[in-house]
């Protein structure tokens, strides 16, 4: 049975490699490579997500995503004690064209040591998932073809 699974990962690796230059001639695969190889999660060859605060960067992520997985995709964000849940969730399901119910939320750890200070999670830290073996094998060959250009 392992090497059933190992098989079809590898098999999706090369799949991501053929694939490699025709996905980067459309505008903004390269860099959702390349914020994935920075922001991505790696820890789970099962899992494919990204966390970030920039708007910008969560809509491009789940942009690819959405296009790259039939997979179910999960959305949710931590927040500050002095954040509003539900205007953070009516914000992420604007900009991510979803229902505010499809954003979950949990409280971020460091809620109670925020008297007086300015920080830049405005709208919390937002975490597109999914999983998905398969992009995530895809995802590594083309992290790796990207890793191989750099000087």
């Amino acid at each position: 049975m392992q090497a059933k699974y190992r098989a079809r990962r590898e098999r999706a690796y090369e799949q991501g490699r053929e694939g490699f230059a025709t996905l980067c001639a459309e505008p903004t695969f390269r860099d959702f490579v390349c914020m994935y190889i920075g922001e991505g999660f790696k820890r789970d060859r099962n899992v494919v997500s990204i966390c970030n605060s920039d708007p910008a960067v969560v809509r491009l992520g789940a942009r690819w995503i959405r296009r790259l997985t039939e997979h179910p995709i999960e959305f949710a964000f931590q927040h500050h004690a002095d954040q509003d849940p539900g205007e953070l969730c009516a914000f992420w399901g604007v900009l991510l064209e979803i229902a505010p119910s499809e954003v979950k939320f949990m409280r971020k750890s460091n809620s109670g040591q925020l008297k007086g200070r300015r920080w830049r999670s405005k709208y919390g830290v937002l975490q597109v998932r999914t999983s998905d073996t398969y992009l995530r094998a895809r995802i590594g060959a083309w992290m790796d073809a990207v890793r191989k250009e750099w000087p």
